[in-house]
């Protein structure tokens, strides 16, 4: 067994795990390690938790193409039973791995979207004490019938999709550039109540439907943190010039609800899940400035990176205020905008960022 790992609330996450090493992989591979941590709040308060682990730290972003045979490892470090599961994906599941072992799950990768992967033993205890991730799956054909790219299969693109698309860039709406998939953040939510982790290390039993009903989530995370350290994260704090479009792909390992809000611009739901966790394409895009993250929900959001709404065309660009502008995005369920049980702002907060009026010529 490995010993405990510190991580201060400051620490790397959420790093991408390459599973295919090139577009035409047939068969690629990964592995994981369960963790047990000790790890530093927002408000210096350590809490335990236990975590996946990939070689470039925690809950590693796992990557793969449709239709890829993907293999993915884990060894259990930790010293109780734990397992592995892609909810949507039944064939991506791992019942049971014992402490000290290791064991493995060979799947197809499914169409193109965004996914959970999770320890879904002793539900939902396990993912709540940090064993979750996000593994993003690349479409194999991924262009409108125009050509446009797409984080979509041809097969999975709904006429909406494919219009919106292929508006990007090309209409006065939508100025500057195309999407292209190098545009996107993850934003990984979850909660924390450190009385259920304690217990848990305590060695305590758990019975996991009384834990769920007295569950008092005291911290709210996006991608492992909160707060100031969530809005100054360059992995989730999504930067670009007008024209300039971006895809989040937001899930909820948590067990709250939680409805994130944007400032500045509006963003358009493109995908969801249905009740069995499959993946849905909107064939009836809305234009949303907040949506809906129930627990393992997984939705797909674009961000259009135009001119803000608030700012009237004849005063655009601003004279008095100078580039870049900063807008906050902040969950409208108002428990989680605190850590520790009254520590405003430093909850479910992160920020976006627009770097200037126009796009910089391409190189």
């Amino acid at each position: 067994m490995n010993r405990r790992k510190f991580l201060t609330y400051g620490f790397a996450a959420g790093a991408a795990l390459a599973l295919a090493p090139d577009a035409h992989a047939a068969t690629v591979q990964a592995s994981l390690s369960i963790e047990p941590a000790d790890v530093e709040m927002i408000d210096g308060v350590v809490v335990f938790q236990v975590l996946f682990f990939g070689p470039e730290g925690p809950r590693p972003v796992l990557r793969a193409t449709q239709g890829d045979q993907v293999t993915i490892s884990v060894r259990n470090n930790d010293t109780r039973a734990h397992g592995f599961a892609i909810p949507g994906v039944p064939a991506a599941t791992i019942a049971s791995i014992a402490p000290g072992a290791t064991r493995s799950v060979t799947f197809t990768a499914p169409r193109g979207g965004s996914y959970l992967y999770i320890d879904h033993t002793l539900a939902p205890v396990n993912r709540l004490l940090g064993l979750h991730g996000a593994f993003v799956v690349a479409p194999r054909d991924p262009r409108t019938a125009a050509g446009t790219v797409t984080p979509f299969a041809r097969a999975a693109q709904t006429p909406a999709i494919a219009a919106l698309f292929d508006a990007l860039g090309t209409s006065e709406r939508f100025p500057g550039r195309p999407w292209t998939p190098d545009r996107e953040r993850i934003w990984l939510f979850s909660q924390i109540d450190p009385v259920l982790n304690a217990r848990v290390d305590a060695g305590q039993t758990i019975d996991p439907r009384a834990a769920a009903a007295a569950f008092a989530p005291r911290y709210f995370t996006l991608n492992g943190k909160s707060g100031f350290d969530a809005a100054h994260d360059p992995a989730s704090v999504a930067k670009g010039y007008v024209g300039e479009p971006l895809i989040f792909r937001v899930l909820n390992a948590g067990l709250s609800t939680n409805s994130p809000h944007i400032h500045g611009n509006h963003v358009f739901e493109l995908s969801g899940v249905n009740a069995q966790g499959a993946q849905i394409v909107r064939s009836n895009i809305i234009e949303r400035d907040t949506w809906i993250m129930a627990p393992l929900d997984r939705k797909d959001v674009l961000l259009p990176f135009v001119r803000p709404n608030d700012i009237p065309a004849a005063a655009y660009p601003p004279v008095q205020e100078k580039f870049p502008f900063k807008y906050p995005m902040h969950c409208h369920i108002e428990m989680s905008q605190t850590a520790g049980g009254g520590n405003y702002p430093q909850g479910l907060i992160t920020d976006w960022e627009l770097l200037g009026p126009s796009l910089p010529a391409e190189s």
